[in-house]
């Protein structure tokens, strides 16, 4: 059935401005005019020359009377579109949760199960009486109505405010009266069942009614119904401030809503009927999924409501999980929610921005009186608009949401995350930290165990004090072998959980040497060269050398000999971290510059540049040293003066080598304590990360707040770092780090630089050969993280092969998991010479192998294999992606402070079951009738005019050439 019809109508209206009579006689008497002029003339004009002078005249006169009756062709248009009353339910993966007894309004919907309801507000005999409904229910509907008469009675005032028709303000004030009227019937029904309920120890349901009764029981709102009488009827109300007493009555029907919320938190209170029908309705829902409590809902509401809204308007029935689609009818929807728990495959995210968006395409086809939303309202969907946003674009479609589920988390142990130093130093002490949420386990006891290589090694047993905590448990091991350790943490179960899925979680802590070779150098002993000197050499784990020019020359250990920087890569390759100061050029020849570089790329060393005012970098431009400097000088326009600021980047936050506290949460909160307490003096103007540089701390201006798109943050480095072949150059802006220092005694200076040696130091977890080797990020994923894989390819003189658009033939990645095989593309990374990447998304579950392949890689093998020094490993990397447990299933919470958003934005209500009808009884459902008319005047035409003209020119020119007066 098309839901707009069109009537059509044409005839012919004469829109003369005379009465009827008048223009009979008139033309009566021009006609006789007429006629009694050519018989006076007929003995002169003769019978044929009369005859023709009175066709002449009448066609003359019959034109003018035309155009004086002044004819209309009149079309009429009357176009009737139905309105439509929308469902849209929620079929996603959470609503196959069994919610436990007494959680989820199981009164409420039994109650409208064994009700009888009809909504139509056209037939109310039909309806079930007031005080033969459920007292909840009463209330219920009762709130329902107020919302309505709320909603009304502000669309009133807002009327007025725009200077809108009075018949506007009318039909609000209206249905805001039916709305209170209603409320009323609902009350007196209360009133009649109260001695079953009232009558409990200790209630206040009876002080609740009367207060109720005298709140709608009042001359004000007796007076409402008289001022909507008077407009209705097109009278001026006898009150001539009624318009200033409109607030008056939204505020009491504010009030009223209060006081029936309070009598239904009661009435939800009372025990369960022991009527047997009531029994047998209940026993429906308890123990049933959300979507069967929703399936038993719609058809109920099939079969005592839908047909007295078919009768003047339309019903849609829509799903939604992922995505919004259509069905038929109730015969495809029940049965489809009836069986949801039994279907495979379901959708793991609710997307209500795919349903309201839906709604709104339907609108544009079909006005809708009214949308029912039945979901858990559990928006998950991070990608996309906000459902609020596409809520407040919806106009005059009011939606309202009956939320179902449960609002607290179901009794379940989710271990949330692991945290521990990416990076540790053999037979350091690390702490590895579990954080727990905890639900519905309230008096109870849980096991945390730490587990390696599948053993328990330690535990905590945890008290559990309420139904709703968040714990974190910390362990402390010491790890003694190189290379990577991998721990466990695994929470017992406890009886009841809602899953055990989230109960297991794995971390990898990259383990170096326990020692580190250590060159330090700089032109004069600035005091980041003192306090550095004074903590690497009270560290056992440091074996330091230093370099000291100025005022007089120091050298110690490897350098004691010839008192100068090394000039071969052997010598640069003794030492794990070479750090750079304020050197001028004459110190650091350029033999030496050559061999760093050739240290960097071939021995994977790590050298770190501190910045000064005299000479580094600044003075090292067209030199072999320049090439390595991740910076360049910052624009002028960008300089700030005054002190600067220590502020972690988005990267920095998670790197390994600004772990300074002992987890996660410590090292934030001691970031934060450093950019308050310990301004930078001495920044360089060299400080704008290249591209090929990451930045892990910006200088920023001192007590400014800058937002996150100023140029500032992101060109304004203190601490940055950058791969150069297989080592890595860091940066440092200024020699200002000892100022650490000063805050907490030595502790955060010397968690710093631990963290920092460690990462510069850490065992490379690439694997492969000398000229082909490939890594992972990280060696264990979630399943829907991409797979960072990166494939660095040299020669046999460590410089970078460059494919910069290689095929597949060429080079590609091999990605195997089991028996599947995959190919990859590699792309080249324009920043990185010599470096491929491939970004792998939406993997499967599994223990994949990365493996580079193609031509390209064959033939540096073989050469590589073929020379004499060459030391072959196969490059293979090995990464896990792990199930992840969807947010979907793991918190199934109702949630209904969206719901109340989503709602009120749209100028609807959040319901529960019982209320449904009562919405649709203050809701018009009448067709939208518009009607249209069309006219087209018939007289005002030229050609009438022409004939009138014609017929009189032609009987001129007859009488003046027959020479007749």
């Amino acid at each position: 059935m098309n839901a707009t019809e069109t009537e059509t109508n044409e005839f012919l209206s004469l829109d003369h401005p005379f009465h009827t009579e008048f223009v009979v006689l008139l033309g009566l008497a021009c006609a006789a005019i007429l006629i009694w002029a050519l018989l006076r003339e007929r003995a002169i004009l003769g019978r044929r020359t009369t005859a023709l002078f009175f066709g002449l005249r009448i066609a003359a006169f019959t034109g003018a009377f035309w155009m004086l009756l002044a004819p209309t062709s009149v079309l009429e248009k009357s176009t009737t579109t139905r309105k439509a009353v929308v469902l849209v339910t929620d079929a996603s993966a959470s609503m196959t949760t069994v919610d436990p007894a007494g959680t989820a309004d199981d009164g409420r919907w039994a109650s409208f199960a064994s009700g009888e309801q009809q909504p139509s507000e056209q037939q109310p005999s039909e309806q079930q009486p007031s005080d033969e409904r459920q007292p909840i229910e009463l209330a219920d509907r009762s709130i329902a109505a107020l919302g309505i008469a709320h909603r009304e009675l502000s669309g009133a005032v807002d009327a007025m405010q725009q200077h809108g028709a009075e018949t506007l303000v009318a039909e609000h004030l209206g249905v805001a009266n039916q709305a209170i009227l209603r409320c009323q019937t609902h009350l007196d029904g209360l009133r009649d069942r109260s001695s079953q309920w009232a009558a409990a120890p200790e209630s206040t349901s009876e002080s609740l009614l009367n207060r109720l009764n005298g709140l709608l029981v009042s001359p004000e709102f007796d007076s409402l119904g008289e001022l909507v009488d008077m407009l209705q009827s097109g009278r001026t109300p006898k009150e001539a401030g009624w318009r200033e007493a409109l607030p008056d009555w939204i505020g009491r029907v504010a009030t009223t809503s209060r006081v029936f919320r309070e009598l239904a938190d009661q009435l939800q209170q009372l025990p369960p009927s022991s009527d047997s029908e009531d029994a047998s309705a209940m026993a429906r829902f308890v123990g049933k999924s959300r979507s069967e409590r929703v399936a038993s809902f719609l058809e109920q509401f099939e079969q005592s409501s839908a047909s007295g809204i078919r009768e003047t308007a339309d019903l849609r029935w829509c799903v939604f999980d992922q995505a919004t689609r259509n069905f038929r009818d109730s015969q495809e929807a029940i049965p489809y929610l009836a069986t949801l728990a039994d279907r495979e495959q379901l959708a793991t995210q609710t997307n209500l921005t795919s349903a309201l968006q839906h709604v709104d395409q339907m609108h544009r086809d079909q006005p809708i009186a009214a949308t029912f939303v039945l979901s858990d309202v559990a928006h998950n969907e991070a990608a996309g608009r906000k459902p609020t946003d596409v809520a407040t674009q919806l106009g005059s479609v009011p939606v309202y949401v009956v939320p179902i589920g449960n609002e607290l988390r179901l009794r379940d142990i989710d271990l949330v995350s692991v945290s521990a130093p990416t990076v540790a130093m053999r037979n350091d002490d690390v702490v590895i930290e579990a954080h727990l949420g905890i639900y519905q386990c309230a008096g109870e006891r849980c096991t945390v165990q730490l587990l390696r290589g599948g053993e328990v090694v330690d535990f905590r047993n945890v008290l559990i004090e309420s139904n709703a905590e968040t714990r974190s448990v910390q362990f402390e091991q010491r790890v003694s072998e190189i290379g990577t350790a991998a721990f466990q943490i695994a929470v017992q179960p406890l009886s009841g959980e809602m899953t055990n899925e989230n109960n297991f979680d794995e971390i990898e802590i990259n383990v170096t040497r326990s020692d580190i070779k250590v060159l330090l150098a700089d032109e004069l002993p600035r005091w980041e060269y003192r306090y550095l000197a004074q903590l690497f050499r009270r560290d056992p784990k440091v074996e330091l050398d230093e370099l000291l020019f100025r005022p007089r020359m120091i050298a110690t250990g490897q350098r004691q000999a010839t008192q100068s920087f090394p000039v071969s890569v052997d010598q640069w390759d003794h030492y794990d971290v070479v750090i750079l100061g304020d050197l001028p050029i004459e110190h650091l020849p350029v033999a030496s510059q050559e061999s760093l570089l050739q240290y960097l790329r071939t021995r994977s060393g790590t050298v770190i540049l501190i910045a000064g005012q005299q000479s580094m970098p600044q003075a090292y431009v067209d030199h072999p040293l320049h090439d390595i400097v991740p910076v360049r000088p910052i624009d002028s326009a960008l300089e700030s003066p005054g002190q600067f600021a220590f502020e972690v980047t988005e990267a920095g936050k998670s790197h390994a080598a600004l772990m300074i506290g002992e987890t996660e949460q410590a090292t934030r909160s001691a970031w934060e304590f450093v950019n308050q307490f310990s301004p930078l003096d001495q920044v360089s103007r060299w400080r704008t990360p290249l591209p090929t540089a990451q930045s892990l701390i910006s200088a920023v201006p001192r007590n400014q707040t800058l937002v996150m798109s100023d140029p500032r943050l992101t060109q304004s480095s203190f601490l940055c770092w950058q791969p150069v072949g297989r080592g890595r150059v860091i940066y440092l802006s200024g020699p200002d780090t000892y100022r650490l220092r000063f805050l907490r005694g030595d502790r955060l200076h010397y968690r710093f630089w631990g963290q920092l040696m460690r990462w510069a130091i850490a065992a490379d977890m690439s694997s492969g050969s000398k000229m082909v080797r490939i890594r992972t990020a990280k060696s264990l994923y979630e399943t829907d993280q991409s797979v960072d894989v990166e494939v660095a390819l040299l020669d046999a003189d460590g410089d970078p092969v460059i494919q910069e658009q290689p095929d597949t033939d060429t080079l590609h990645l091999r990605l195997t998991v089991g028996d599947q095989l995959r190919t990859v593309p590699l792309a080249h990374d324009a920043d990185r010479p010599g470096h491929y990447r491939a970004d792998i998304r939406e993997l499967s579950p599994g223990v994949y192998q990365a493996q580079p392949a193609g031509n390209l890689i064959e033939m540096l093998l073989s050469s590589e294999q073929a020379s004499a020094e060459g030391r072959f490993e196969e490059a293979i990397a090995t990464f896990t992606v792990q199930a992840d447990l969807p947010a979907e299933l793991v918190d199934t919470r109702t949630n209904r402070v969206l719901a109340n958003q989503v709602a009120q934005a749209t100028g609807g209500q959040v319901l529960p079951p019982t209320a449904v009808d009562e919405i649709l009884a203050l809701t018009d459902l009448q067709p939208v009738v518009t009607h249209s008319i069309q006219r087209e005047p018939l007289w005002s035409r030229w050609r009438y005019l022409w004939l009138i003209f014609g017929c009189l020119q032609t009987e001129w020119i007859i009488r003046k050439w027959r020479g007749l007066s």
